[in-house]
């Protein structure tokens, strides 16, 4: 695949193995030798995503190579980033070492964003709370793969941190800058507390000791909830397109008490927030603008919401409906949700790169179809949103999708003939619609992280 392709070797990169190549262009070559390679700006939540993408593309379709490079990945995020969280103190410097010459708070590591990873950009050390969390993804995702890759209180540690960072009424302080006394409330990101409560709950999957267990289920409850609460009163466009909380309440659902008012709050939340998501565009629209679901030719934001969504898939009720004061009909909510779906889907194979020239295939670009050399940038969350959200959208289809669906054995005669059909879209009740032909797209193709459009074009992610 592109991303165990861009992670470095020892003979590509001696100084950084496990690093991804950050950013790539269509028009260019992709190199061989990262040595001298331009990696400012380089994001370490990006790169433990790319970590989690892979380890679903493992654990779907185990493969030596996505191993390895999860491997090599995951010990560069260990090297690198992890570390102990120091006490607060004005004396710190730019110097990235003297984290490890101060005094630091017992029992606790954060992922830090320093000089050395981002490429000189970063100024002092800086504990991010998304960071935490996806580097919890990160780690557990190897940990599922490959059991004995991380000690369990090395991840508890960094679930302590997220915890550390977590406020009564269940929001966060996002950074500890320990040079402007420790929890900085100066800045608020609004993705990060999902990208945390789905890190706790990765961490509570993994976790056989009950009493942490219930705490990192406890925080990610909390987490949720405030989020619940922020949104309640506000409008659906003014409801962020919170991905990772919707992944992070696809998980906490099932091991809430169904009769619990924290289960329904929670539940409420995820449905706003999808609703949210597929208020912006008509279904005409929609089509007008290929699937994409930003309609400004952006790959990545219809990525991430399909993950979204179809993490969703998992949860939202039958009768639930989507009702809008700009729409003349009231709307099955699932039935609309599918359609986004499945034009979201068709957007993102055609963007996929599939010429091998030099080599970018499975590169997936900035925008499509790209009108400058700018949106030919292939940046490595681009294709790890697009890699995970193809990876949900089989994982959805084998499980029946909207029913139960006989077409098992036509997929496996399907595979075995190579053929290769397009997602359609129609209008009327979209639980009947041609779910055998999906399922057999999305298996032919992401067997190679390959989609196509056309016969005899193959994507590859």
């Amino acid at each position: 695949s592109y991303l165990d392709r861009i992670c470095h070797l020892p003979t590509q990169d001696p100084n950084h193995v496990g690093k991804f190549t950050y950013e790539a262009s269509l028009a260019e070559e992709l190199p061989v030798d990262f040595v001298n390679e331009d990696q400012e700006d380089y994001n370490l939540l990006r790169h433990n995503g790319a970590i989690y993408s892979m380890g679903l593309s493992y654990q779907r379709s185990p493969n030596n190579q996505v191993l390895q490079a999860m491997q090599r990945a995951v010990d560069f995020l260990k090297k690198e980033a992890i570390a102990p969280v120091p006490e607060p103190s004005a004396q710190m410097t730019d110097d990235d070492n003297v984290y490890e010459k101060r005094p630091h708070i017992p029992n606790l590591l954060a992922a830090w964003e320093t000089n050395g990873i981002t490429g000189g950009n970063t100024g002092k050390p800086t504990a991010k709370l998304g960071g935490a969390g996806l580097a919890l993804i990160a780690l557990v995702s190897l940990e599922q793969t490959l059991p004995g890759s991380t000690e369990i209180e090395y991840m508890r540690q960094l679930g302590d941190f997220i915890r550390f960072l977590q406020q009564v009424d269940g929001s966060f302080y996002c950074r500890y800058l320990p040079h402007k006394g420790g929890k900085d409330d100066t800045w608020v990101s609004l993705y990060y507390p999902g990208e945390a409560a789905l890190g706790l709950l990765y961490l509570a999957s993994i976790d056989d000791n009950l009493e942490t267990r219930n705490n990192w289920i406890e925080s990610a409850k909390k987490t949720l909830l405030y989020l619940e609460n922020l949104r309640r009163t506000q409008e659906l466009e003014d409801v962020e397109p919170d991905h990772w909380a919707l992944l992070a309440t696809a998980k906490l659902l099932p091991l809430l008490d169904e009769r619990s008012s924290d289960y329904w709050l929670v539940y409420q939340h995820g449905v706003k927030v999808v609703q949210s998501m597929l208020s912006v565009q008509t279904r005409e629209e929609l089509e007008e603008n290929d699937g994409c679901h930003t309609s400004d030719g952006r790959t990545c934001p219809t990525a991430t919401r399909l993950e979204g969504l179809l993490a969703a898939m998992t949860f939202v009720r039958d009768d639930e409906l989507f009702v809008v004061d700009w729409l003349p009909k009231v709307e099955r909510l699932r039935d609309r949700m599918l359609f986004f779906i499945q034009l979201g889907i068709n957007f993102l194979l055609d963007a996929q790169e599939t010429d091998t020239t030099y080599k970018m295939h499975g590169g997936v670009p900035a925008r499509f179809p790209p009108e400058s050399e700018d949106d030919k940038d292939v940046r490595v969350d681009y294709v790890q949103h697009s890699m995970s959200a193809m990876i949900a959208y089989e994982s959805y289809l084998q499980s029946g999708g909207e029913k139960k669906t006989r077409a098992s054995s036509k997929i496996r005669q399907m595979i075995a003939n190579n053929k290769h059909l397009r997602i359609d879209s129609a209008e009327g009740d979209s639980t009947l619609l041609t779910i055998g032909f999906l399922l057999v797209i999305v298996l032919v193709g992401i067997a190679a992280f390959s989609m196509v459009r056309k016969p005899k074009k193959t994507r590859v992610l």
